[in-house]
């Protein structure tokens, strides 16, 4: 298995923010879009998700550090499994009320390897806008590239890519609003 150091990502134009929770410790097993930590700076918070699944050998801040963008938060053990071709927990449970609103449009067909990919938790309930969509139907992008810019009233946020891949289609357009 091999090793990565996960860093603290694009935040939105702050220079550096406070860590004011730490989600995970070492030796907890999590999975892409998992919380790592809660991040907060003079106009709001969120939650950095993992881009990757495995086990957390080592956190590298703890709370009330002051970080900045591309900062060391965790060295996680990766896991085994190739997440490109594995189908995420959350996709086996029931659906979510976002695809039971969906369930009328026509179903595309899909290949056994595609994956959909949700918006993360984003730190409130209410819904946000898609400002930027930075990618297109046939980009191939890696773990962690950005999909799209959400802005909230208190700040924006990139939301990456969970596994590398080829875009097949896109569910939204600037201008949306969406949900976790």
């Amino acid at each position: 298995m091999s090793t990565e150091i996960i860093k603290v990502p694009d935040l939105g134009g702050a220079d550096s923010v406070e860590v004011i929770e730490i989600c995970v410790a070492a030796g907890d097993v999590i999975r892409a879009e998992d919380s790592l930590v809660v991040l907060e700076s003079d106009k709001a918070s969120m939650e950095v998700p993992s881009p990757k699944a495995g086990k957390v050998k080592a956190v590298l801040v703890k709370e009330g550090d002051s970080i900045r963008e591309g900062d060391q938060l965790l060295e996680l053990e990766l896991a085994d499994v190739d997440e490109a071709a594995a189908v995420p927990a959350e996709q086996k449970q029931a659906p979510t009320a976002e695809a039971v609103s969906q369930a009328d449009a026509p179903a595309p067909v899909q290949a056994a390897a595609e994956q959909q990919v949700e918006v993360p938790d984003i730190g409130t309930d209410q819904a946000v806008d898609v400002i930027e969509v930075c990618v297109k139907v046939g980009d191939r992008i890696a773990e962690g590239d950005s999909l799209i810019v959400l802005e909230s009233d208190k700040a924006s946020m990139e939301v990456p890519a969970p596994f590398a891949g080829v875009i097949k289609a896109l569910q939204v357009k600037e201008g949306d609003s969406v949900r976790q």
